[in-house]
């Protein structure tokens, strides 16, 4: 075997994915900006980073049962007392409902 048969071999990256030379003016604004190819590459990748924590932060906040806890306890809060009771104008509106359809099945029953 001979010595270049023995070295790795770099995995053959499709054409897509193949590394594109520089156009000379891509070169210049780059020199002119003194940051390097590295730097560039850095950059994106942090910036890959944090958008990918963005798009995990947004799961989570958007989940269908995380949302349906907040909006079971923001009803509950609304429906009741801090102790767990029931508050007073909503059991007069449930009252007042429960009466307008009794009477309204009353009249429909006695027609």
């Amino acid at each position: 075997m001979s010595a270049a048969d023995q070295r790795p071999t770099e995995p053959v990256l499709p054409a897509s994915r193949q590394p594109m030379p520089m156009a000379p003016e891509v070169q210049a604004e780059l020199a002119k900006r003194g940051r390097s190819v590295r730097q560039i590459e850095t950059e994106i990748a942090a910036r890959t980073d944090r958008l990918a924590a963005n798009v995990d932060e947004l799961t989570a906040r958007l989940a269908p049962s995380r949302l349906v806890k907040e909006s079971t306890a923001g009803l509950r809060a609304r429906l009741t007392t801090p102790e767990g009771n029931p508050r007073l104008e909503v059991l007069g509106a449930v009252a007042g409902a429960a009466l307008v359809v009794g009477l309204l099945l009353w009249r429909a029953r006695r027609r």
